[in-house]
């Protein structure tokens, strides 16, 4: 079954993630770009007012693809909007997914976008994943919003998520090779 990693990334975060989770999986990718671009306080905005922007088309036949990894941020406990663009126009599409992202993290949080992802797709998703930002700065730096933010993730951080990358991925082929 096919395997298709879905990304949004403001910061390059992310798309640090998913080009590297795409190499372990050896699978597609592909990246949602905005028409406009982006910035703070268009992130604000869309949280305030609820707003998805508009996304380009991206030429790919999402229902091919027998699991959809989805990576983007968290923003306010929300997902990004961009991704939440994506899940609107191809809800109809999508079998199974999972989601996975490099947040700043919160307690609570996973479930209320676990409970949105439900809501924007109609079906919950296999797994979800936290990679908080916080787990990787020194102790006088963890909790701070502003070091947490302006942190940018290399792909040698990603070795510090192994066991819940790992744990990711194992899932998702579970409930693609056994049901």
């Amino acid at each position: 079954m096919k395997i298709l990693i879905v990304y949004f990334s403001f910061s390059g975060n992310n798309e640090i993630l998913a080009l590297e989770f795409g190499k372990i999986l050896n699978c597609d990718t592909l990246r949602i770009t905005e028409v406009k671009k982006r910035n703070a306080f268009s992130i604000f905005f869309d949280l305030v007012f609820n707003r998805t922007p508009r996304i380009q088309e991206h030429g790919k036949k999402i229902s091919e693809y027998g699991h959809i990894i989805f990576i983007a941020p968290i923003w306010g406990s929300k997902v990004a909007s961009p991704l939440k663009s994506f899940l609107q126009l191809e809800k109809n599409n999508i079998t199974r997914y999972s989601f996975i992202s490099v947040c700043s993290g919160s307690t609570g949080q996973k479930d209320k976008i676990e409970k949105e992802l439900q809501s924007l797709v109609g079906k919950p998703p296999v797994i979800t994943t936290e990679l908080w930002i916080n787990d990787l700065l020194p102790k006088e730096k963890k909790d701070r919003i502003n070091a947490v933010t302006s942190y940018r993730v290399k792909p040698q951080d990603l070795l510090s998520f192994a066991p819940e990358i790992n744990t990711h991925a194992e899932m998702i082929s579970d409930r693609i090779y056994h049901h």
